[in-house]
């Protein structure tokens, strides 16, 4: 597995290299036939051509000779693609999905960190959401048990008010079930198209090992916040950051976390070399700069400009002017970073990158068309995600089946193609649904309604946790509580402390 992180510096384009040599060797012929002894030497005397030279002034000059050859070096250096670092495709998330598991043992009660343990916890915690906003991020509660409290959302402001209302008094049992809290983290993952990262926010690991955590984890990463004092041992050694006063520790996670989930969509979806030549674009500017001297005919060149252009208008002056330096490539793509899709998918002239602006603009069937020009097996699974999101669901997934014939293992594909059909099985179910209600006759009022007089309501019936054990009956007390968060959680998490068969129980 490859580090995002990791510099390996190469080039991309080498053999523009090669256009070195006859730059050295032009160089080398210029310097020759501007030297004075080269030209002399033949038809004077060595001992006296010494005498006859005139030796310029004190004077300092550029020579136009070592200008010309340094631009030329350094584009050509520049044309070579050097590059140390790799980037994502355009269609793979940046954010890395999170889950975060919570110790809420009686251990967290602690107040070596102030106020506590568990206080200082959320506060990091909300600290990590705010910094990851946009991000999708899941919550688990454990103690003695290991329960979901919000599987993964983008919404941090639903995750809030079940973080605040967190106790140890909420929890079935007192313990550390740390492997049941990773174990349940992984479930929530397991539906994710690469690897996530689960964060484990706690003291002590308890009786679990390291090894043991990270099996349990599977093939995703984990990460630890240790919530102790600066004298106790960190758990899990490396992979632990330990709590700060400041926000060091956000910053160290985040990176963390990032840089593995880079790394893990890097395997499954692919990453590419990013081109870092414009690097060499200011020096060359620089460079430029030099040629505005008196007797040079750079100011001929703006008159020239001038005549061929006059009076324009503003936008159409401008447009002219950057099109005489900047590919319609280099334009969409200047327009694209700055986040003007629209603009960038009428100045590219690549399909694939046309395609991609539309996309991004959320026009997509412009961005369906321009994908269905490219060829390659990445135009391919972009017109499919494309046609999904027109809902046209069978080409997309024909898009998905021709890609898959052509590279079987595309995870990506597989997990997209998946995600269309189940949209196509909905929308087609709700169709024939709608087709047998229209055959059905319609609902009719009843005649007349009577109360009866001596009916005095219904039986009160108190329903404890132990009464709801099995699945159906719990859920459907469970849609119909209407409590705060604290009162809310406790009854969730006794009952599936008592069904532990349930889903979002730890195992």
């Amino acid at each position: 597995m490859h580090d995002a992180a990791t510099i390996s510096f190469h080039l991309l384009r080498p053999l523009w290299l090669v256009a070195l040599i006859p730059l050295a060797a032009a160089v080398v012929l210029l310097r020759w036939r501007h030297s004075v002894r080269a030209q002399w030497g033949g038809v004077i005397a060595p001992h006296l051509l010494d005498h006859l030279i005139v030796q310029p002034g004190g004077g300092r000059s550029i020579n136009p000779l070592y200008l010309v050859a340094t631009a030329m070096t350094l584009g050509i250096i520049a044309l070579s693609g050097p590059t140390w670092r790799r980037e994502l495709p355009p269609f793979v998330e940046d954010k890395a999905p999170l889950m975060i598991a919570l110790a809420v043992g009686s251990s967290m009660s602690e107040s070596d960190v102030a106020p506590s343990r568990l206080e200082r916890a959320k506060q990091k915690i909300g600290d990590l959401l705010a910094a990851r906003a946009g991000a999708r991020t899941g919550l688990i509660a454990y103690a003695g048990t290991a329960h979901l409290v919000m599987p993964l959302t983008d919404d941090r402001a639903v995750i809030a008010p079940f973080l605040a209302a967190l106790t140890p008094g909420l929890m079935p049992s007192d313990g550390r079930n740390v492997a049941g809290a990773v174990a349940l983290a992984a479930q929530s993952l397991a539906t994710e198209p690469v690897a996530g990262t689960i964060l484990l926010v706690a003291d002590e690991l308890g009786a679990a090992d390291a090894a043991a955590i990270r099996q349990a984890a599977g093939r995703n990463n984990v990460v630890m916040l240790a919530m102790n004092a600066g004298s106790a041992s960190v758990p899990l050694g490396s992979d632990a950051v330990r709590v700060s006063i400041d926000g060091s520790d956000i910053l160290r996670l985040e990176r963390r976390i990032d840089t593995r989930f880079q790394s893990a969509e890097g395997d499954a979806f692919g990453t590419r070399w990013q081109d870092e030549g414009f690097w060499l674009l200011p020096p060359l500017a620089l460079l430029s700069l030099l040629w505005f001297r008196r007797g040079t005919t750079v100011a001929w060149v703006v008159a020239l400009l001038i005549v061929a252009h006059p009076e324009p208008s503003r936008a159409e002056h401008t447009s002219r002017f950057v099109s005489l330096w900047l590919t319609p490539d280099q334009q969409g793509r200047l327009a694209f970073d700055r986040g003007d899709y629209r603009a960038a998918a009428n100045l590219f002239a690549d399909p694939m990158w046309r395609g991609i602006s539309a996309y991004r603009a959320y026009d997509f069937i412009v961005a369906a068309q321009e994908f269905a020009k490219v060829e390659t097996p990445e135009g391919t699974f972009a017109l499919g995600n494309a046609q999904a999101q027109n809902h046209a669901f069978e080409k997309a997934i024909k898009a998905y089946d021709d890609l898959l014939k052509v590279q079987p293992g595309n995870l990506a594909a597989k997990t997209n193609r998946a995600i269309v059909q189940a949209a196509l099985d909905a929308k087609e179910a709700m169709r024939r649904k709608q087709e047998q209600n229209d055959g059905a006759p319609p609902d009719q009022k009843a005649d007349e309604m009577r109360v009866d007089p001596k009916q005095k309501g219904g039986k009160t019936i108190k329903v404890t946790p132990q009464d709801v054990t099995t699945a159906g009956a719990a859920e459907a007390w469970m849609r119909q509580v209407q409590t705060s968060p604290a009162d809310f959680l406790k009854l969730k998490f006794a009952i599936q402390a008592a069904a532990p068969a349930q889903a979002g129980a730890s195992p």
